[in-house]
């Protein structure tokens, strides 16, 4: 009953840009597309890596494992049915189970902007449930911009942040270096309870870019960075998490009078990952590892992306582009380190993706006021299983699918009208998203059982989407709401049995529906109110039950207070209960064991701009020292030294301090 009033209630709700210092929401460049400024200061905590600055914008959740790394959710979407990309790469994690998500690697304070676009309403990027893009300006030195920024954070839990963006150069070429180190003890809940959840994690990335000409750039891009971090919901700990990458882009500006932009990105990246069960933590023997166990996965990637843009009379643009993956996964292991080290050990392939694409997106201005947005693509997939034996040790058994191959053609697209009447704008689109299976759902740490591996015959999924949009401003009221609609044939969902079973993946229909409204009142010059909520409700056709990992409905109530160089704010964060579960069921990333209780928390925060080159925030996160979990977050896991966790609790009260310099 609580979630069909408030739905109700805040579909008159929203908010489009309004100049604000505190960021308690989201700023809306339409209904479709949120734009947010990573580098502003915002409430809660910030974050510390991808997904937990996402979990900010409404409608997106985190599932929680530890201190960091945890999933990011939009829409009850999670996995690959998510599109990230750093930079126009795509990036994805090494670790079988899950413990690198590709927001992992990202750290948005050093980002100029992040874009999330909804649904189905994009394809330059692949198909995907929504697409989320950290964006970095780096095309022109710009000495009126400053050398850039840098910023130093302490929190509770002995968190210590300190990240860097410094840019030199001359109307020839610029040197862009960006640097963050994030390190934290283990948490505790609003209970007091210690959670297995310390981290340490550390990042360079550099560009160095030549602009001969005001039309032209060329950019190589290096990058670097390693972490260890210790999780609260399974038997291994990640040791080790080492990335390298390469890129080179070259852009092209006014080639002609009807080819106004080429845009073309070569780039590679590799991570070599490593877990145990014993560097981390206390070591337990148990029945599933009884001796000091470790895994050193790694994954090899490639990719190509070429994009130009064309304008014409009939249309106000096209862009056409092709792209191309390729991921290459090994492994190697050992069930008794002490014995048989696993660095005497060769890697063994167990999987490669090969992707090409070809796209198409343009508009089309109809009338002054009503444009139309339109796109396809078409994807040749392949995946190949190089697997010989499933499991390892004395558990080894042949691989029924070996040396087998997947490949699939997918088709996508969308079209979408806009219409702007005086302050409103309101969109209705029509969307079609065609996804391959992921190396999770194939090939993933669950998949190593005669029966799981017929995962590889799985079905392409096909979502069907209606998406509906209105952004509105009367006076000093501004309002966005965005609703949606969805049928997906062929789901991937993971069926998870009892302990020691082995996960099967299968193809389900499923529907959902929901949507996210966001509204702000500047009441006056000092003051500011805005409220946003999210809810999606989505069902299992094909078992007629609830569809799996959903994120129960969330409300959020901000105020902020501004006078001179100080800002006051308060966020008010409210989540109902979730009861509609389904048991065992779920995706790569967790599956429902329980219903979930709702609850609140209260924060506060301050922001002092002390002149145009130093600021200083600090603030109190969940104020009250309450204690609760997410309704997406995992199931605890036996941990020496630890208390038993039934779900992984969220930290108590926090304080924070920051403080941001521009040189």
């Amino acid at each position: 009953m609580l979630s069909s009033l408030l739905f109700a209630v805040a579909s008159v709700a929203s908010e489009p840009p309004l100049e604000r210092i505190v960021i308690t929401g989201a700023s809306a460049q339409t209904a479709v597309e949120i734009i947010k400024d990573p580098k502003a200061p915002q409430q809660p905590l910030p974050a510390q890596d991808g997904a937990d600055y996402l979990k900010s914008i409404p409608g997106f959740a985190v599932i929680r494992k530890g201190g960091t790394s945890g999933d990011p959710v939009f829409r009850g979407a999670a996995g690959s049915r998510l599109l990230m990309s750093s930079d126009e790469q795509m990036i994805l994690g090494g670790c079988s189970s899950r413990m690198d998500p590709p927001t992992a690697y990202i750290n948005p304070q050093n980002f100029d902007r992040i874009r999330v676009i909804k649904g189905p309403q994009s394809i330059l990027h692949g198909p995907a449930a929504a697409t989320v893009l950290f964006e970095r300006d780096h095309y022109r030195f710009d000495p009126d911009q400053g050398l850039g920024q840098i910023s130093f954070t302490t929190a509770s839990a002995q968190r210590y942040d300190f990240n860097s963006d410094l840019t030199v150069g001359s109307d020839q070429g610029f040197w862009r270096v960006t640097a963050s180190y994030s390190e934290a003890d283990d948490y505790r809940s609003g209970s007091g309870q210690l959670i297995n959840s310390a981290y340490q994690r550390w990042g360079v990335d550099t560009q160095l870019g030549w602009t001969p000409n005001n039309d032209s750039v060329v950019i190589l891009g290096l990058g670097r960075s390693g972490a260890e971090a210790a999780y609260a919901d399974r038997a291994m700990d990640g040791v080790l998490f080492d990335r390298d990458s390469v890129s080179l882009r070259w852009r092209q500006q006014n080639i002609s009078s009807w080819l106004t932009q080429l845009d073309s990105q070569l780039y590679f990246g590799y991570v070599d990952h490593i877990m145990d069960n014993y560097s981390l933590r206390s070591f337990t023997p148990n029945a599933m590892m009884a001796n000091p166990s470790i895994s050193n996965p790694d994954r090899y990637s490639r990719g190509f992306r070429s994009v130009a843009t064309i304008a014409t009379e009939q249309l106000t643009e096209w862009v056409i582009g092709v792209d191309h993956q390729l991921h290459q996964h090994r492994n190697r292991s050992s069930m008794n380190q002490l014995m048989m080290p696993f660095e005497n050990k060769l890697r063994e392939a167990d999987a490669e993706f090969r992707q090409w694409g070809l796209f198409s997106e343009w508009q089309i201005a109809l009338a002054s006021n009503l444009n139309l947005h339109s796109g396809w693509r078409v994807d040749q997939w392949l995946a190949l299983d190089q697997r010989i034996n499933l499991g390892m040790g004395a558990m080894a058994q042949p691989n029924p699918t070996a040396l087998q191959q997947q490949k699939d053609y997918l088709h996508s697209g969308f079209v979408r009208l806009e219409h702007q009447y005086d302050q409103q704008l309101w969109h209705i689109g029509i969307g079609r998203a065609q996804r391959f299976a992921d190396y999770w759902e194939l090939f993933g740490a669950q998949n190593r059982t005669e029966t799981s591996a017929s995962a590889l015959y799985l079905k392409p999924e096909l979502v069907h989407q209606i998406d509906i949009g209105l952004q509105a401003k009367f006076n000093n009221l501004e309002w966005v709401s965005s609703l949606f609609y969805g049928r997906t044939d062929n789901f991937i969902l993971l069926q998870r049995g009892q302990p020691m079973q082995p996960v099967l993946a299968r193809n389900v229909d499923s529907e959902s529906f929901g949507g996210e409204s966001l509204l702000r009142w500047q009441v006056n010059t000092a003051w500011l109110v805005d409220a946003s909520i999210a809810y999606t409700h989505a069902s299992n056709l094909t078992d007629q039950r609830p569809l799996a990992q959903q994120p129960p409905l969330e409300l959020k109530f901000g105020a902020q207070y501004q006078q001179a160089d100080w800002t006051h704010a308060v966020l008010w964060r409210i989540v109902d209960n979730q009861h509609r579960v389904a048991l065992g069921q779920g995706n790569i990333v967790g599956n429902d064991f329980k219903a979930t209780a709702g609850f609140g928390v209260l924060s506060l925060n301050s922001h002092w701009q002390l002149n145009s080159r130093w600021r200083v925030s600090f603030g109190v996160d969940n104020l009250l020292d309450k204690n609760y979990s997410e309704h997406l977050s995992r199931s605890g896991a036996m941990v020496a030294g630890y208390q038993p966790l039934a779900q992984i609790s969220e930290p108590g009260r926090t304080l924070w301090f920051k403080l941001d310099y521009r040189p």
